[in-house]
């Protein structure tokens, strides 16, 4: 476990209105140090300190000095066909005269627990740097592939003559389309309404076009234009968000895109890596306009980037794994070992039997020990115990065999997220 900062020199709180210059401040020494207070006042003053579904948290000192915040964002997600309680994290920052002391592990543990104490299984974040979490506990869950190609790579399918413009009174048939697909797919968060509101809001260079066939909307594209390169006026688009019920609506999202050839130069496609995209194209290369370093892969030059994205932990993993449902396998007994950083050895036994898994006095014939990170890797189904165990990061107390039984019972695609925060 860490050692820690002397509890009794800081409190752990809710953020209060008292709090709102020195919690901003925080956050632009952290993360905008080029911007004075009054340009950071000017930008935020309006911005309610707490929003719904966002409460900050901070850590006082003992003379009164805020020293760290984070905000804490409330949301469910989906995963492995259930849907779990999420603790998010947001803008960690500490007072760079507190830096390298300890005070963001302290705030981040108090966090775990509160989390713990209120039955919240599972954590999610975006990393400034992963290693800083990972040895709290968190871990890479799931990938990102992202493709920049020439504009003029993507086939022009027929079904794109059933794209449309976002108009406002579709947007219920929208966020009915999204939570609908929500539920079937592996980390997408449930939206809460003033997480639609903020999808929904205004922003240059954004549009959102809609794939209807008749009055049924079956799929939309979110873009986001930007200039490569202003002086020789070159414009590139990101995909931040595309949802498709069907293959038609797929097909004619990926080939409204490649209508945009004649002003657009450059698209940037985020996917999940079971996404065919990359298969779609006519050359497989990063586009030459890029202004990127030039990298070589093989003989192929690179033209997408795998990206480790969000973080998840497991806060509880004995909620975690009985909330979770597996793939039919033949019953088995395990015992785990978990060792956690902040909440020191645990150990329980888990029966998997018809699609579930129990808690269990039984001795287990067989345990295996990892840690908490690692733990949450196997739970999140992006890396197999077998391979820990191969990697040496997992061992196994007793037959190594069932290891396969738990790879099967916890089979599934890793995790994919459209938010970020």
């Amino acid at each position: 476990m860490f050692s820690m900062l002397h509890p009794s020199n800081f409190i752990f709180r809710p953020a209060e209105e008292r709090d709102r210059t020195a919690f901003f401040n925080l956050s632009r020494l952290a993360f905008i140090p080029m911007t004075s207070l009054a340009e950071m006042e000017q930008e935020w003053g309006e911005q309610p300190l707490n929003p719904v579904g966002r409460q900050g948290w901070v850590v006082e000192d003992k003379v009164g000095n805020l020293v760290a915040r984070y905000r804490h964002f409330e949301f469910s997600l989906y995963f492995a066909g259930a849907q779990f309680p999420m603790a998010g994290v947001n803008s960690v920052a500490v007072a760079v005269e507190r830096r390298a002391q300890g005070v963001a592990q302290w705030m981040l543990t108090q966090a775990l627990q509160d989390w713990r104490s209120r039955e919240i299984p599972l954590s999610m974040l975006y990393p400034f740097r992963h290693s800083f979490y990972r040895k709290l506990g968190w871990a890479v869950a799931g990938v990102s592939h992202q493709y920049r190609v020439s504009s003029r790579c993507l086939p022009l399918y027929a079904e794109r003559s059933h794209i449309t413009a976002y108009h406002p009174h579709r947007e219920l048939q929208l966020k009915v389309l999204y939570n609908n697909l929500a539920k079937q797919q592996n980390g997408w968060l449930q939206r809460e309404s003033w997480a639609w509101e903020q999808f929904f809001q205004p922003k240059a260079g954004r549009e959102i076009y809609l794939y209807q066939a008749g009055e049924n909307l079956l799929g939309y594209v979110v873009l986001e234009f930007a200039k490569l390169e202003p002086e020789k006026n070159q414009l590139a688009v990101l995909v931040r968000e595309w949802v498709a019920q069907t293959p038609a609506a797929y097909r004619g999202i990926v080939g409204f895109l490649g209508t945009l050839r004649d002003q657009i130069t450059t698209i940037i496609w985020n996917a999940h890596p079971d996404d065919p995209f990359p298969y779609l194209l006519k050359e497989q290369r990063r586009d030459p306009a890029l202004t990127l370093p030039h990298f070589k892969f093989n003989f192929m030059e690179l033209f997408g980037l795998i990206s480790g994205g969000f973080m998840w932990r497991l806060v509880d993993p004995k909620q975690a794994i009985v909330q979770r449902p597996i793939q039919a396998a033949p019953p088995f007994k395990l015992g785990f070992h978990i060792t956690d950083p902040v909440f020191g050895t645990e150990q329980f036994t888990v029966e998997f039997a018809a699609g579930t898994a129990q808690l269990t006095a039984a001795p287990p014939p067989t345990t295996l020990k990892t840690s908490v990170d690692h733990l949450t890797e196997m739970f999140s189904g992006l890396r197999r115990s077998q391979q820990l165990h191969w990697t040496g990061e997992l061992e196994v107390d007793g037959d190594p065999t069932v290891l396969a039984q738990l790879d099967t019972a916890w089979a599934t695609s890793p995790p994919f997220c459209w938010d970020a925060f």
